[in-house]
């Protein structure tokens, strides 16, 4: 599947913008705050239905509109589509695919596949164990999106259970209330458990190679769920996750809060057997997401049959030489959109197909 136009009507910065892509590889380059990433976010918006970015969906309207309209055309197998998405500011957001209003954002999210690279990303490695949590809960997301209702219901129910504990030790039937979300939590959290292992040992499996050729066979990585309960008692989950999650009762009830769960679980890193998140200097740390990014785009064409289309929002610029080289080359099989603040790059890409834009004062042209 490929995008071959995307329009945009008061999006962001942008009145009207309209621009037709390659099917392999776009660099649009242009200045800082002249809109580049808003063109990726308005892509990234019409898989998603939502922003790749923590905004608003009111703060995507050009500022003095009333109104935001996104149409992305797709092509796949030689099918023509058309995902549509208005915006308002006083209304629900509307989505439609080939002029059907869509009901569930389930419809739209399993239409085409799509993968980010942005300066972010770098958290999942550095940052808290959530970054790590949340990284492996969207790859299973992109291949099973059922999986995101399980996430949701256990996070209901962990409220549930956090305000039990919080508020009502001293009321009636408080044991037998506790015992009940205890068992509804565990029955949400196995799967969830079940589902990160699974999918952790296949990023650690393509990972461990494709990191191997970006760093020349220098460093080996190594990725593993970490999970209390799973490495004490294996795959036997069910009846151990209850009995451990209620040993540790008057622990939650002095905090207030479950402290055994698959919500306080983590995904750890490893280079050459060293905590990266820990021991990994920046490039080290950027390396490792670029490595993680791209088992993630081998998983879904792998598992899906389908190859994702790639958003880089200025990458470049925190990589060297023979990082984007590698980068470009691995991605070049498939459709990708990237920005950049300059193309100095391109010298060493010669031999690959790329379409280079330059956007300027909110407008585009195809300079390459």
């Amino acid at each position: 599947m490929i995008i071959k136009n995307s329009y945009l009507l008061n999006f962001r910065n942008f009145d009207n913008l309209n621009i037709q892509f390659d099917k392999k590889t776009n660099i649009i380059v242009g200045d800082n705050a002249q809109g580049k990433t808003n063109i990726l976010e308005a892509v990234y918006f019409s898989a998603k239905g939502k922003s790749f970015r923590p905004s608003k969906e009111v703060d995507l309207i050009k500022f003095d509109k009333e109104n935001s309209y996104i149409r992305v055309d797709i092509e796949s197998d030689e099918v023509s589509e058309i995902i549509e998405v208005k915006l308002s500011r006083d209304k629900k957001k509307q989505i439609r695919i080939n002029e059907d209003l869509i009901d569930t954002m389930k419809e739209l999210r399993t239409f085409f596949d799509i993968v980010t690279f942005t300066p972010e990303d770098i958290k999942i490695i550095k940052d808290s164990k959530s970054y790590r949590r949340n990284f492996i809960d969207e790859v299973i997301t992109g291949l099973i999106p059922s999986y995101n209702k399980v996430l949701v219901k256990y996070n209901n129910i962990l409220d549930q259970r956090n305000y039990l504990l919080k508020y009502g030790k001293n009321k009636k039937y408080f044991n037998e209330q506790l015992k009940a979300v205890t068992k509804q939590l565990v029955t949400e959290g196995i799967i969830v458990i079940k589902m990160r292992n699974k999918y952790a040992t296949s990023l650690n499996k393509l990972s461990k190679i494709i990191h191997s050729e970006i760093t020349e066979r220098k460093e080996n990585i190594s990725i593993e769920y970490d999970n209390t309960i799973l490495k004490k008692y294996g795959e036997d989950l069910e009846k151990n996750l209850y009995l451990e999650t209620m040993k540790n009762i008057e622990k939650d009830k002095e905090m207030g809060f479950t402290t055994i769960g698959c919500h306080r679980d983590d995904i750890v890193i490893n280079i050459d057997g060293r905590n990266s998140r820990v021991f990994a200097s920046q490039g080290q740390q950027r390396t490792l997401t670029i490595s993680l990014k791209l088992a993630q785009i081998k998983i879904y064409e792998k598992l899906k049959e389908t190859k994702p289309i790639i958003l880089l929002d200025d990458v470049f610029s925190e990589l060297d030489t023979s990082r984007i080289k590698y980068l470009l080359n691995v991605i070049n099989d498939y459709q990708s959109i990237i920005t950049s603040t300059n193309f100095d790059f391109i010298d060493d890409i010669k031999e690959l197909d790329f379409r280079i834009f330059m956007l300027k004062d909110k407008n585009i042209r195809i300079i390459k």
